[in-house]
């Protein structure tokens, strides 16, 4: 069989057009940055993902955003993963969004999603955060919790949305892991951030002093230093290639089978 291509998306929860700013795709095969690309919506993206596997199902796709809620929220509600991606693809995970719709349900969700200070502080400590996040807590490492649904540098909305995009991929027959034995077409939960390692991202020079040491094309160079996006796109997508070993001998994560699991590389891979 031939290597895999590998595929990683730099994801949002933003609305209409920024949608087309925000959300990066980076391509890579044999190791090699060959695509890195804006321009398209959430929708837009998950289709071409289906239309791509529909040709060839040798891929591995990397999606920035939480697989799953906290395992009490789930277990409070009898849900498995899947069963939480179906609820949220037809919007009816509580009662209110059942009634209003995803959309304008995240500006005034329900506990323990919150989008307040005061329903912030009704969340006990223990109750923000998946394991996995916990697992890739480090100095310049601090995932955001799933149920924060507001702020900077929040992933609840982006998650939310990503989490119906599941399941569209489940129906096409993607193997999402942990959830799902891994095989081809997989998806895996990356976070750019420990894929990066440290780097003062919102700094355009800093990026660029990055990429000087990061093997691809100049246009691509270019092009990766031009936003946060870009940059995360492309620096994931090198990181899976290097280490595609790893990711298509997966193991099973019964212990992460509810919550999900960040994919990290067992040795950090470094560039220059």
């Amino acid at each position: 069989m031939n290597r895999p291509r590998v595929i990683a998306i730099d994801w949002s929860g933003r609305r209409g057009a920024e949608q087309r700013q925000a959300l990066w795709l980076a391509e890579a095969v044999d190791g090699d940055l060959v695509r890195l690309e804006g321009g398209r919506t959430r929708v837009e993206l998950v289709q071409l993902l289906i239309a791509l596997v529909d040709h060839d199902p040798n891929v591995i796709v990397g999606l920035d955003f939480a697989f799953s809620l906290p395992a009490w929220y789930l277990r409070d509600r009898g849900l498995t993963a899947h069963q939480l991606w179906a609820a949220l693809a037809a919007e009816t995970l509580t009662p209110t969004m059942r009634r209003l719709g995803l959309a304008p349900w995240v500006k005034a969700p329900e506990r323990p999603f919150w989008t307040t200070g005061e329903a912030h502080a009704l969340l006990a400590p223990e109750q923000e955060f998946r394991h996995t996040e916990q697992d890739v807590r480090v100095p310049g490492s601090q995932p955001k919790s799933v149920f924060q649904l507001v702020g900077g540098g929040q992933v609840g909305r982006g998650s939310l949305y990503g989490m119906q995009a599941l399941h569209q991929l489940t129906a096409a027959g993607f193997q999402i892991w942990p959830f799902d034995a891994p095989a081809l077409p997989l998806v895996v939960e990356i976070f750019p951030r420990v894929l990066t390692g440290p780097v003062r991202k919102n700094s355009q020079r800093e990026r660029e002093r990055y990429l000087e040491a990061v093997p691809m094309p100049p246009e691509f160079r270019g092009r990766a230093a031009t936003s946060e996006d870009a940059f995360d796109a492309a620096i994931s997508v090198l990181v899976m290639a290097a280490r595609l070993d790893e990711l298509r001998a997966l193991p099973d994560a019964p212990d992460y089978a509810l919550e999900g699991k960040i994919w990290q590389p067992r040795v950090p891979v470094t560039f220059g």
